[in-house]
């Protein structure tokens, strides 16, 4: 469900990275469509960002995290709402459940070099190429 303030909708996209490898989900869409993208979803009202970060990372991925950089928000219109996005950096702390999200079809976990080519979005491949600069994975 998305949460709508009036004319915002807030979500939430998060990096998620053990200190070898990040952690990116597969998604089977409507119309045979599917992407490879970054954990990130909805907040439901009554959540704050870092609350719904949580529990909907190790929703999608299995994985029990905790956060331990806020990267930025953007805001954007989206047609008729306001868009505001929450962008967080997760480290692992462990495997919890194999069990994935409905449309979460794999999880995939690599080094940087190969998420960043596999990954669907432009916008994604940004993020993760900053997130892959401060912790020294690439120059």
């Amino acid at each position: 469900m998305e949460w709508k303030n009036d004319y915002k909708i807030k979500k939430s996209w998060w990096v998620v990275y053990d200190g070898k490898k990040f952690f990116v989900v597969k998604r089977d869409l409507k119309n045979n469509y599917s992407d490879i993208s970054l954990p990130k979803w909805h907040i439901d009202p009554g959540e704050n960002s870092k609350e719904a970060a949580l529990r909907e990372v190790l929703e999608e991925t299995g994985l029990e995290c905790e956060i331990i950089w806020d990267l930025w928000t953007v805001e954007y219109w989206n047609f008729e709402w306001l868009v505001e996005v929450k962008y967080f950096a997760m480290s692992v702390k462990q495997k919890i459940t194999d069990e994935l999200f409905p449309d979460v079809t794999e999880v995939i976990s690599w080094d940087y070099n190969t998420i960043s080519k596999i990954l669907t979005y432009g916008t994604d491949k940004i993020i993760l190429e900053k997130w892959a600069k401060f912790f020294g994975c690439i120059k």
